[in-house]
């Protein structure tokens, strides 16, 4: 029996939660999507939780490095979700609820790794929008319930932020945080 399937009998969860900061929509697609790429390659389920304009920029290069994306839709394994809806979901008065976060998010999640043999990625901007919107400490908040449920269920999570909303010095202590929300910080491209 392999180490791997030894762990999953023991109830093992492993999990990795990684942040890139991007600069511009061009280097944020090309970084989430060799992330997503790596992941289609393992044969993960795939959840994309973006704004709109960025999924559609994502996509593309997707495409482009012929990852079958409207196939993997029609069959179920991505699931594209818009971030700003999403959050609208489990978040009161600014701040993120983490029953709701879990009734919402953490079951699908769940029900996302229980139908994936290989395991689950996701890449998410909820966090940025929050970032954009000033929100330092619901953003914080969120790193933490991703981590939560990271401790329940076995999943692959990068978070973008746009590095523009870090530019202010005062932003820097809120930056260290969120960074040590995460195990590691990516650095995903193309070599052209």
């Amino acid at each position: 029996m392999s180490a791997h399937r030894e762990r999953v009998l023991r109830g093992s969860i492993v999990s990795e939660h990684v942040v890139q900061l991007f600069d511009e929509p061009a280097s944020l697609a090309a970084g989430v999507s060799a992330y997503l790429l790596d992941a289609y390659a393992r044969g993960d389920n795939l959840l994309v939780v973006a704004r709109p304009s960025n999924w559609a920029l994502i996509s593309v290069a997707l495409e482009v490095h012929r990852c079958p994306v409207t196939d993997l839709l029609e069959a179920g394994r991505l699931l594209v979700l818009d971030a700003a809806t999403t959050m609208a979901t489990f978040m009161v008065h600014g701040d993120p609820d983490a029953k709701r976060f879990d009734s919402n998010i953490g079951s699908l999640v769940k029900q996302l790794c229980d139908t994936s043999p290989a395991g689950l990625t996701v890449y998410g901007e909820m966090v940025d929008i929050l970032v954009a919107q000033g929100n330092y400490v619901g953003a914080e908040r969120l790193e933490d319930l991703w981590n939560s449920l990271s401790e329940r269920c076995s999943f692959r999570l990068l978070c973008g932020y746009s590095s523009t909303h870090f530019a202010d010095g005062r932003a820097s202590v809120h930056l260290h945080q969120i960074c040590g929300a995460h195990s590691r910080r990516a650095r995903y491209h193309f070599d052209p």
